[in-house]
């Protein structure tokens, strides 16, 4: 397919795009999903005399059910499909840059904000680019991500993608001027030049696109060209999709959230209401006869008239009945139900007193089991995230130093990366998920080996124990490692 990238061009696809997101109301769906999770559920209501009190539980919920998901702990190990001298060699560097760029990436703390923008919103998105030499990933939201095909799902069978962001017009003059593209065009957004800082801001539109099975891109605005079509060498492109629930014939995903949102309403408005009924009723009211006074005063110490006897009673209080309690037992009943059918039970959050932990484990465990596919989900893709970083890596790092452990000591050896073939390395991604029930049956087997003399060395015992249970655990094994040498 034959990607047309002329301006005018792109900025008619660009159209297309966001007019089929218009269509599907996305942007204000999408919006309102934010304000209710960080707590502004009341945006938009007209009621100045009202409290607007918020109990914020799906901020509770999506919190709970991104860290049952989402790992703490991933770790990559890649092996040869042929186990030569190279290929093994070949493995051995590959994983060694992977566990490098897993760090420099910070790809669990990118990871577990993916997983709550897809909680919130339905899908989360990671761009990886290659800046000198350093391989890292920013988070995109799902609203300024385009495909060019928007009922199928999948990444990498786009024609082409466009991704949306904003950047200040003296940092696109800058790249246009680098790229050697007229700057006499480019003017700033209206919407976004009068901001916080002042500075004016342009609307910069990616286009990646495949040609003879190359991942290519151009950057435009909507007067004119920044970036030229450029080859980025790799053949997938470089954005990892987390889908929390799969909508139908869109490649929009759909969140919590969205279904939470009218029981949040609802405890919101009880709660309101109660508190309304408490500042209008919870205080005694006065009654007083106006035949035999004009009005009713309270000042301290101040003389009333009284036409006729002042004997005669002329007031009485008058206190209404209290709120009936069906009203509290229905908002907590909600919350409660609410975060039941979403697996947040008081077991799963921790709010149990831990005296038997086998049994909480095996209650946590199956609170868990609804979660299972977006369990998987979260292993595609962080296996895509794996797959795109092999191919910068391969495709655009070429030689570089790496550090090699051999027999005789560490070695600082020069590595053609370009000479990987990827091809012929399969991977495997392990994504745990640990909890403090996990960690302690994980303690108490690790004592049993070790007590019955089935592992017996110390290196390998201290590096079992998860860092939670042990402070100062690299310090412990630096010594320990010293000691065996």
């Amino acid at each position: 397919m034959k990607i047309n990238t002329e301006l005018s061009a792109v900025m008619a696809q660009y159209r297309k795009c966001t007019n089929y997101n218009l269509h599907m109301d996305y942007y204000a769906k999408t919006a309102q999903h934010k304000d209710f999770y960080i707590g502004d559920q009341w945006k938009g209501v007209n009621a100045p005399d009202l409290d607007k009190p918020v109990l914020n539980f799906i901020r509770r919920v999506c919190s709970f059910l991104a860290a049952m998901v989402a790992s703490q702990d991933i770790q990559v190990f890649v092996n040869p499909y042929v186990h030569t001298e190279e290929n093994t060699r070949n493995a051995d560097v590959m994983n060694i840059a992977l566990q490098q760029v897993i760090e420099t990436s910070k790809l669990n703390v990118m990871a577990r904000k993916a997983v709550l923008d897809g909680l919130v919103t339905g899908d989360g998105w990671l761009y990886w680019y290659n800046e000198e030499g350093i391989i890292k990933c920013d988070l995109l939201k799902g609203t300024n991500v385009l495909f060019a095909n928007p009922y199928v799902p999948d990444v990498q069978k786009q024609p082409f993608i466009l991704i949306e962001h904003r950047e200040y017009m003296d940092t696109v003059v800058e790249m246009a001027e680098k790229n050697r593209q007229p700057v006499q065009g480019i003017q700033a957004d209206k919407e976004y030049s009068a901001g916080l800082t002042g500075l004016p801001m342009v609307t910069l539109i990616t286009q990646l696109y495949k040609q003879d099975g190359k991942v290519w891109y151009t950057q435009v605005t909507k007067d004119c060209v920044i970036t030229p079509p450029v080859c980025l060498g790799g053949s997938m492109y470089p954005i990892a999709k987390f889908t929390w629930d799969s909508r139908s014939d869109s490649y929009h995903g759909v969140g919590v959230v969205e279904n939470l949102i009218p029981n949040q309403i609802a405890v919101n408005k009880l709660w309101a209401m109660a508190l309304l009924h408490q500042k209008t009723m919870a205080f005694p009211k006065i009654f007083f006869d106006k035949t035999k006074l004009d009005k009713w005063t309270n000042r301290v110490g101040a003389a009333i008239g009284v036409i006729g006897n002042p004997h005669d009673a002329v007031a009485t209080s008058f206190k209404a009945n209290d709120m009936s309690n069906q009203l509290m037992d229905l908002v907590e009943k909600t919350i409660a139900y609410t975060k039941e059918f979403m697996g947040a039970n008081d077991t799963s959050l921790g709010n149990v007193n831990p005296e038997n932990t086998s049994a909480i484990l095996a209650v946590q465990r199956s609170a868990t089991i609804p979660l299972e596919n977006q369990k998987l989900a979260f292993s595609d893709f962080l296996e895509d995230c794996v797959m795109i970083i092999m191919d910068i890596i391969s495709t655009q790092w070429g030689e570089k130093f790496v550090q090699i452990s051999t027999e005789s000591g560490d070695t600082m050896e020069k590595f053609d990366y370009s000479a990987i073939d990827v091809s012929q390395l399969s991977w495997m991604v392990q994504a745990d998920n640990t909890t403090p029930w996990s960690e302690s049956v994980q303690m108490q087997t690790l004592e049993n080996l070790y007590t019955k003399q089935i592992l017996t060395d110390a290196y390998d015992y201290v590096q079992a124990i998860p860092s939670s249970q042990l402070k100062n655990k690299q310090r412990i094994l630096k010594k320990l490692e010293e000691k065996i040498q």
